[in-house]
Order: C-alpha cells, then sequence, then structure tokens
C-alpha cells in the first residue's frame, strides 16, 4: 500500500470518525466509520483490513476527546459534515388526544399470553400508559386470551413482569376468557335481530365465495333454525371446523373483511385458566368490539395493519347499542434492522434452538434487552423521540445504543477488563506502585479503587498483534514502555525477578508473552494499551457474550454472538448480578451471573 493511500485512510477514518462521534455524544462507533468509508469510497474497498486496523488504533484517542474538543477539530478539517450545531435535544411531546376528558380517559394494553413482551408491545403499551397518566385516566392490562390451544399460564405473568420493569403498572387487570358468557349473550342478541347466523361451508369455499362478494346458501336461514343450531354449538354437538357463526355484514363491501366475517367458531382444546367449559369461543374483532366496552375504553391506539378492522369493530358495536366509539389514535410498527419483532418470527428461533429463549441478549423481547443491559428509560426515548408516524419506522442499533449509552454513562462504573490476554512484562523498574483509579472519570463522588501495580500485566491481544518492536507506547492511566521482545519466553528470562509457582502457572497458561522496558511517565501521543495485573489474586476470569443483529439481508447471521474470554480486576467479583458498568476500552456491560471464581456479562453495547 502506498503511502498516498494510507494517509487517504488515516484522513478519512478522522472526519468521520468525528462526525459519528458527535452524533452520539462523543463515541464513534467503530463498525459505523468502517461502513461509511467502505459505501463511499470504493478505491478504498481492496485495503479494508488495514483500514479496520487503523481505525482500532485512532478511534479511541477521538473517543476520549471531550464533545466540544471533537466539533472544534471538525469543524477546522471538515466543516460540512457538521450538520447542525449540537444542542440539547427538546424532549418531543405526543399529540392530544381527541376528545379526551381529564379523569376520564381508559386506554389499554392488550396481548395474547402467547408468547413474551416485544419492543412492539412495549411502544404500545407506553403509548396507552402515557396517556391514561396525561389526562389522569386508568390504564387497563388486557389479557386477550379467547384462543384456549395458545393461551399459557407463563405468559401472562411474563407481561406482568416486563411491564413493572417498564414502569408501566396498570390501574386495572381484565382477563377477556372471563367473558365468554357475555359474548355469548351478544351473539345470541344478534341472532334474534337477523344479524348474524350460522355456517357450515368448508373454509376454502367460505374463502372464495367472499373473494367473489357472493352470499353462501346458508345466508338465507331463518332465526329459528340459526338458533337451534346455535343452541347446538353451545353444547358441544359439533366438532372443529364443522360450523360457525356469522355477522351479517356487507358482502359488496370493498373492504374484505366487512364481507360476512366469522365470529364465533368451536375451539375443543383446554383452556389454561377456563378448561374445557366453553365450546365456543370468539374471534378477534368480536371479543374486542364488546370488551372495550365492558371496560369502558374511551382511546384505542393501534398500529396501521389494524385500520381495516377499525369498521367491523365499529359496525359490531353499533349493532349491538354499544356507543359511543372509543376514538382511535394511530402509529406504525417500529422494527429494529437485522432483529425480529413479532411472535410469528421469534417463536421458531426459539424452538430450532437458533437463539438461547425468549431471554436472548439478540432479540428485542424486553427480557432480552433487560438482559443485554437496555435500561427502560432508553425504550421510552424512542418511543417519544419516533412519535406517533403512521409511517412504519426502521430503528437500527446504533440508535438504541445511543439513547442507552447517554442513560447510563454516568451511572456506571468503570472497571479495567482484558479480552483475549497476553502477559507483558515491564523491565526497568524497580518497586511495586500503588494507583488510584478513579470509579467514573467525570464524577469525583463516586470515589476511587486502589491497584497495586508491578511488572507482570495482561493486556489485549489484538492490542499485542499491532505493536513492533521498539514502538513506545503508554499503559493506560500508567506510564510509557517500549517494546524490545515480541516473541519472549518470560518463563526462561534470565535477567527477571524471581517469579513465583502461582506467576508461572500463569506464564504456562497465556504463552504469548511480550517483553518491554519501562521509559518515562509524560503523557505523549500514541497508542494507549488497556491491562490488568498478571496476579490471579487480585483478578477474576470473565466471560462476555458480544451480540450482534440475528439477520443480514433477511439470512440468519450464524455470527450474531460471539462469546469473548478475558481478564478483568478483581473488584469486578464484588458487582451484583443487573449491575451494569462499563469495561474501559471495551464497551458497557451487564453482569448476567456470578460463580466462585468467573464472572459472566453480557455487552449492551460499545
Amino acid at each position: 500500500m502506498s503511502d498516498n493511500i494510507e494517509k487517504k485512510i488515516k484522513d478519512l477514518i478522522q472526519k468521520y470518525g468525528l462526525e459519528n462521534a458527535i452524533k452520539h455524544n462523543g463515541k464513534a462507533n467503530d463498525k459505523a466509520v468502517m461502513q461509511k468509508i467502505m459505501a463511499t469510497h470504493t478505491d478504498i474497498r481492496p485495503h479494508s483490513k488495514k483500514v479496520n486496523d487503523l481505525i482500532e488504533e485512532l478511534i479511541p484517542p477521538l473517543n476520549e476527546l471531550s464533545l466540544d474538543a471533537q466539533i472544534e477539530k471538525l469543524t477546522k478539517i471538515a466543516p460540512e459534515l457538521l450538520e447542525r450545531k449540537v444542542t440539547e435535544k427538546k424532549v418531543r411531546e405526543l399529540p392530544p388526544l381527541k376528545d379526551a376528558i381529564k379523569g376520564k380517559v381508559v386506554t389499554r394494553y392488550a396481548p395474547e399470553p402467547n408468547g413474551e413482551m416485544h419492543l412492539g408491545h412495549a411502544y404500545t403499551a407506553f403509548f396507552a400508559h402515557h396517556y391514561a397518566n396525561r389526562y389522569d385516566g386508568t390504564f387497563i392490562l388486557r389479557f386477550e386470551d379467547t384462543n384456549p390451544k395458545q393461551a399459557e399460564i407463563k405468559y401472562y405473568e411474563a407481561h406482568r413482569e416486563s411491564l413493572e420493569w417498564l414502569g408501566l403498572n396498570p390501574g386495572k387487570e381484565v382477563i377477556v376468557s372471563n367473558d365468554i358468557p357475555i359474548f355469548h349473550e351478544k351473539a345470541e342478541e344478534l341472532i334474534k335481530k337477523g344479524q348474524a347466523y350460522t355456517c357450515t361451508c368448508p373454509v376454502e369455499e367460505m374463502r372464495d365465495l367472499r373473494s367473489k362478494m357472493q352470499s353462501c346458501e346458508h345466508a338465507k336461514k331463518k332465526p329459528e333454525a340459526i338458533m337451534k343450531e346455535w343452541n347446538k354449538m353451545l353444547k358441544g354437538e359439533y366438532e372443529e371446523g364443522e360450523i360457525v357463526l356469522r355477522l351479517r355484514g356487507d358482502m359488496q363491501s370493498q373492504n374484505a373483511v366487512m364481507r360476512d366475517p366469522a365470529i364465533l367458531m368451536i375451539r375443543k382444546d383446554a383452556h389454561c385458566l377456563q378448561n374445557r367449559k366453553y365450546n365456543v369461543w370468539p374471534l378477534y374483532d368480536f371479543a374486542n368490539a364488546i370488551e372495550d366496552k365492558i371496560c369502558g375504553v374511551t382511546h384505542v391506539g393501534r398500529s396501521a395493519e389494524f385500520d381495516t378492522r377499525i369498521e367491523l369493530q365499529n359496525k359490531i358495536r353499533e349493532l349491538l347499542g354499544l356507543l359511543p366509539q372509543p376514538h382511535i389514535f394511530h402509529y406504525a410498527r417500529f422494527n429494529v434492522i437485522g432483529s425480529p419483532a413479532s411472535k410469528r418470527k421469534i417463536k421458531p428461533l426459539v424452538e430450532e434452538g437458533k437463539v438461547e429463549g425468549w431471554d436472548d441478549i439478540r432479540l428485542v423481547t424486553v427480557k432480552g434487552l433487560k438482559k443485554r443491559g437496555i435500561v427502560p428509560e432508553t425504550i421510552k426515548q424512542i418511543a417519544l423521540e419516533v412519535g406517533m408516524t403512521t409511517q412504519p419506522t426502521n430503528i437500527d442499533w446504533s440508535l438504541i445504543s445511543a439513547t442507552n449509552r447517554k442513560l447510563i454513562d454516568l451511572s456506571s462504573n468503570r472497571y479495567f477488563f482484558v479480552p483475549d490476554p497476553v502477559i507483558l512484562f515491564v523491565a526497568g523498574l524497580s518497586e511495586k506502585r500503588v494507583k488510584d483509579i478513579p470509579l467514573h472519570p467525570d464524577d469525583p463522588k463516586r470515589g476511587t479503587r486502589k491497584i497495586e501495580t508491578g511488572s507482570f500485566f495482561f493486556i489485549p491481544r489484538s492490542d499485542y498483534d499491532k505493536l513492533k518492536k521498539g514502538q513506545e507506547f503508554r499503559l493506560k492511566d500508567l506510564y510509557n514502555v517500549k517494546v524490545i521482545n515480541k516473541k519472549a519466553d518470560l518463563n526462561s528470562e534470565k535477567d527477571l525477578p524471581k517469579k513465583s509457582a502461582e506467576l508461572k502457572n500463569l506464564l504456562k497458561k497465556y504463552p504469548t508473552h511480550l517483553l518491554t522496558e519501562y521509559t518515562d511517565e509524560e503523557l505523549k501521543p500514541g497508542p494507549k494499551i488497556q491491562w490488568v495485573i498478571a496476579d490471579s489474586l487480585d483478578t477474576i476470569d470473565v466471560q462476555v457474550k458480544v451480540p450482534d443483529v440475528l439477520f443480514i439481508n433477511d439470512v440468519y447471521n450464524e455470527n450474531s454472538l460471539k462469546i469473548v474470554d478475558g481478564i478483568g480486576e478483581k473488584a469486578i467479583a464484588s458487582l451484583k448480578v443487573d449491575d451494569i458498568v462499563q469495561f474501559e476500552r471495551f464497551g458497557f456491560v451487564r453482569i448476567n451471573r456470578k460463580e466462585e471464581n468467573k464472572i459472566f456479562v453480557n455487552q449492551a453495547h460499545k
């Protein structure tokens, strides 16, 4: 590679690194910078490995600059990349509800208990909870459990737990299957009014006739014959698929949902709460139309795909005199790029073992986000930021990460961690040093922890691989050293101080050794490398799960979960499960579980 190409790469990294850092609260994302360079400079693509190496070298120093310094630097080298002045973001406010009366607003979050809460559910619940609070109203948790085959007890509790973690506590809970007798009563009312009829057409025939806007012969039945068959349905004298109750809608309607839809059907599976008490169960639109009235719901949030169903539910309420109709407020589906957000897509991943369960840290289930280290306020802030748009919204993980980082940065203590360790020895030091390291560089009140350093250290292999003989670099927060021998055998070096049996074991366990010598204390430009002292009594083994997107261009990403083993400072052992901290020069992590001599964490983001 020519010097000109290398200089060009370094300039691009500086520009795009600063641009990305300024957009994300002072911390540039390596991957984002790499993608920007590869996408905009085709001549650089053949040198991707060199670009990656230089990004790893140049981005950390940029991230250490203050936000003001980053803006000043970018203003000098590429002012055109400064989209706007970095100012305090104004918190968005959701639009007011139509005809909302203080103290009278009732909203609901109505999940089916057949899977865990995911990000789409969380936004639905957030909007409903937000408006209920805003108007001093009532927020209802309503379980739509009218499909006996799918409802499971564990998912009722899962939604309750997720709402509690999100801080969206309901004022009332409703279980729809408890109201089956009311649905039967309302169905009979429609039959008596001549607005519903029993139909034994096979499903395919019914579907074909509806597509042709044609009624079937059963639509001509008299109320007495319909009621007779209805009573037989209630008694369990029909099998599943033999018969349904259909609404007399409008077979000529351009909205296919209105063409004599089925509203109740036979279901023989035992229900997790109702057992086999009922044979006839309501379908979604019939149950929703009536239950909203029972609950006194005044305002209903719906995503765009439910638009066609509003007409049908309004028709059912109108025929039954269940007025006034609730007001509808709309929002679009939220999708996280590369991460499925629907039960239909997540369930097969769980069943096929492609993820570790509903709480897998690669998923956008609420339990997966929590386990990863995403805090509830992040979910709420993104909902407010995107707002009530009716256009489908694709969210990148970088938005979640940037929002979460801002929220947890000041509350997250810093600790030393070295992935894939290499042992380094520093010659030329005559005594041990005790270093006071702040728990947070921007919050002195958090205090410090004392670390006693000797001559042996762990450093990351990724940093070791970039070093050259004779190169000087800084052990972060300590002093400068120079590379003497990259292929040293510290077990056999004669000039080294006497080694304990414990240190000898470490040298055998980690056979890659680096011999350096102390140079000075002066803070200079150049690489700064993270370290942990090489002493098993003052360290702890750490395993990190590092997530990536599950799908790339709709293809399952086999490398979406990486396991990184490393060494952490002993203070990490005192952390509790669920604590979120930052491993310096690695990223924010959440403590997942602990063993006597090992700690397991999940990386939230860099």
